[in-house]
């Protein structure tokens, strides 16, 4: 402490012995402008290694990222896959049933025709006699 503030102290009422006890107080504790240097440096540090330990997880993230994209990208296309040859199986089975459908159909046109020629040649003997 200055001389200055220390003569206000003691013109506040401060003895002598009680000014130098606080003056060695304020001394013991203050920063000192290396200590200011020092801690500096070592948040500058520490600031570094956080840094690069976000640049590595960053780094390793993009990575993971990178391959659950290719496996979703393989997933994918094996699905797609997989569709294609059911959604064909699917037309095969619907083109081979319409075929049957069709056959039927024809059997049952057919069968309808003969019927009504039948009941008309039928009719016609009955109206002839």
């Amino acid at each position: 402490m200055s001389a200055v503030p220390a003569f206000k102290l003691v013109e506040a009422g401060f003895s002598q012995s009680q000014v130098e006890a606080l003056t060695e107080f304020m001394q013991s504790e203050a920063v000192r402008r290396s200590d200011l240097l020092e801690l500096k440096a070592e948040l500058k540090a520490d600031i570094g290694d956080v840094k690069a330990e976000l640049k590595a997880d960053i780094g390793d993230l993009k990575a993971e990222i990178s391959n659950v994209r290719t496996e979703l990208k393989a997933e994918i296309s094996d699905v797609r896959t997989e569709l294609k040859a059911e959604i064909s199986d699917v037309r095969t089975e619907l083109k081979a049933e319409i075929g049957e459908l069709k056959s039927t159909q024809r059997l049952h046109n057919w069968m309808i025709g003969f019927n009504i020629g039948l009941s008309l040649l039928i009719l016609g003997k009955l109206l002839l006699h």
